[in-house]
């Protein structure tokens, strides 16, 4: 009898050695992927420092709010389905020059952001102050380009 109860107990073990590595992998690639997210880069708006077709990581501001300077990715203003990727030229009580003579105050909650390619952008000298609900995170790391020749694009932090 006992020979019996360690034969039923052998394909569990077994099956248990198979799915718990599946079962840890399974879970760690979803924490991964809500902690880090990866987008295409579809226009010349930030050259040089983002190039057409790079592919960045980006990750959510966590207890910590955006800062003048950082590269975010964001929901546009004009239209929810897409996505942008801007500098943030200007924080809420900033007074920022939009261009034309015009002068904005960045009101609380809201960001000032501005492509680096200032001839060839569509950004808050368009359509005016970002919302912060709009941001979807901080712009990290290239990690490659399909369209960069050289190999210096590859792995490299955005700043």
């Amino acid at each position: 009898m006992a020979a019996a109860s360690v034969e039923v107990h052998k394909p569990v073990r077994a099956l248990r050695i198979f799915l718990q590595p599946l079962a840890v992998a399974m879970g760690l690639a979803l924490a991964a992927r809500a902690a880090v997210h990866i987008y295409a880069i579809p226009s010349a708006s930030m050259a040089p420092t983002l190039q057409a077709g790079d592919r960045i990581v980006v990750t959510p501001y966590r207890g910590i709010d955006p800062q003048r300077g950082d590269v975010i990715v964001f929901r546009a203003p004009v239209s929810a389905d897409e996505l942008m990727v801007k500098r943030i030229a200007g924080t809420p009580g900033d007074v920022v020059e939009a261009g034309a003579g015009r002068t904005v105050i960045v009101p609380a909650g809201c960001y000032f952001v501005l492509g680096d390619n200032r001839q060839d952008s569509f950004d808050s000298r368009n359509w005016g102050v970002l919302p912060r609900d709009f941001i979807v995170g901080r712009a990290r790391l290239i990690l490659w380009s399909s369209v960069a020749a050289t190999q210096d694009r590859l792995f490299r932090p955005i700043h």
